[in-house]
């Protein structure tokens, strides 16, 4: 389950791994929940791959049976819709720390961000062995010198921590595939 804001990347991410998963023959569905706020709303992407397509009987993650959570955006990895989908003992959650700016921090900018609260959710919700958190906003931002490669840099932390079922190089040509940003996307 690939859970963020619209308009960073989420469906992106998710269209990418289903590419990937067919380059590789493997059978693959990709669903986008957008909701009524596509650009700035919550957008959760279900993504299932399996060795072949008739193994996959349903395109909507049920509860309890996501894999992996990639939090994009910790304030919707952290939404009761997002959470149900885990499973402790067998969901690793990935999830990014960034602050997102909400309604509350325009009206009043020292606003707390309640980022233990939330980190402490997911804990419960996964196991605390497996969750991990990472400010990946400002890791992108300092490595690629551009937040909007957020998302496809915690793809990137999710690939390299076994986390993604396709391989790498079909990761990279799927990028190739998709022509935006081939090379900053590559990078992240």
């Amino acid at each position: 389950l690939i859970a963020g804001v619209g308009g960073t990347g989420v469906v992106t991410l998710g269209a990418l791994i289903g590419m990937a998963a067919h380059l590789e023959g493997k059978g693959v569905s990709v669903l986008d929940m957008t909701g009524l706020a596509q650009k700035g709303g919550a957008v959760m992407t279900h993504v299932r791959v399996a060795d072949r397509q008739d193994k996959l009987y349903a395109v909507r993650i049920a509860t309890g049976e996501a894999n992996t959570v990639l939090g994009c955006d910790i304030l919707v990895a952290v939404s009761d819709e997002s959470l149900a989908k885990t499973q402790a003992g067998f969901t690793r959650a990935i999830v990014n720390t960034g602050h997102a700016i909400t309604g509350d921090f325009v009206r009043d900018p020292d606003h707390p961000f309640p980022l233990a609260a939330m980190q402490a959710q997911v804990r419960d919700a996964v196991g605390a062995d497996a969750a991990d958190f990472l400010d990946a906003t400002r890791l992108a931002s300092v490595l690629t010198g551009d937040a909007i490669m957020t998302n496809m840099f915690l793809l990137g932390y999710a690939y390299q921590n076994g986390r993604v079922p396709v391989s790498s190089a079909a990761l990279m040509r799927a990028i190739e595939l998709n022509a935006v940003a081939t090379e900053a996307n590559k990078q992240a």
